[in-house]
């Protein structure tokens, strides 16, 4: 048999002795594509802290001008090293991953403090739960109470409010910490007062100001 009948052959089915036939492939199967999304930027990240911060005219209504803004411009990109909460007097919590902070210090008639962490990963979840497990190694000498009187917001995840005695009594006997958690968004807006019972009705008042962004974001 000729090279050319032979080839013909063996195109179609390899049966003639003069030909050697490659064994039919078997038939391919599709492999199913994974989508792997990205890692938001800081730069991301960033974006999302400004949208999820109280706007500076806030609390203008009460008489809260904004102090300080850290950063100082909106260009800036947030410090990744910030804690997400001290308690106890000196511990910390941190993201432990990329994240982007900013904070705003309202002044005047009112005021109060926000900060916000826009984590990559870091569900804050797990970050308001250390917190609130945390707390227990000072509840006895720093007067350490949870503040049951204030409900989730509508539109958080993860909430957790308290109140204990400060440091610096210069500042406030006494400081009350709200902790909104929202995915990987979480944000800690703290009030000041002569007594617990004080700060807390202040946290109380000041707090739905915070949450439409905050649940946008």
């Amino acid at each position: 048999m000729n090279t050319r009948i032979c080839a013909a052959v063996v195109a179609f089915v390899a049966l003639t002795a003069g030909c050697t036939a490659e064994p039919a492939a078997a038939p391919q199967t599709s492999t199913p594509s994974t989508t792997t999304t990205a890692a938001p930027t800081p730069a991301e990240l960033n974006e999302r802290a400004k949208a999820a911060i109280a706007p500076p005219d806030a609390f203008a209504a009460r008489g809260g001008q904004v102090k300080t803004n850290t950063p100082a411009t909106d260009a800036e990109i947030g410090d990744p090293s910030q804690a997400v909460a001290l308690y106890c007097g000196g511990s910390q919590i941190h993201a432990d991953g990329v994240s982007v902070a900013r904070s705003r210090l309202w002044t005047g008639r009112t005021t109060v403090f926000q900060q916000v962490h826009a984590m990559a990963d870091r569900p804050a979840a797990v970050l308001v739960k250390r917190l609130e497990t945390g707390l227990a190694a000072c509840a006895s000498t720093r007067s350490v109470e949870q503040l049951t009187t204030i409900a989730k917001p509508e539109g958080v995840d993860d909430f957790y409010a308290y109140c204990e005695a400060t440091l610096d009594q210069t500042v406030a006997p006494f400081a009350c910490y709200a902790y909104l958690g929202r995915g990987t968004l979480i944000s800690e807006v703290i009030m000041f007062g002569q007594t617990k019972a004080e700060a807390g009705a202040e946290l109380a008042s000041v707090l739905p100001a915070f949450v439409p962004s905050f649940a946008k974001a």
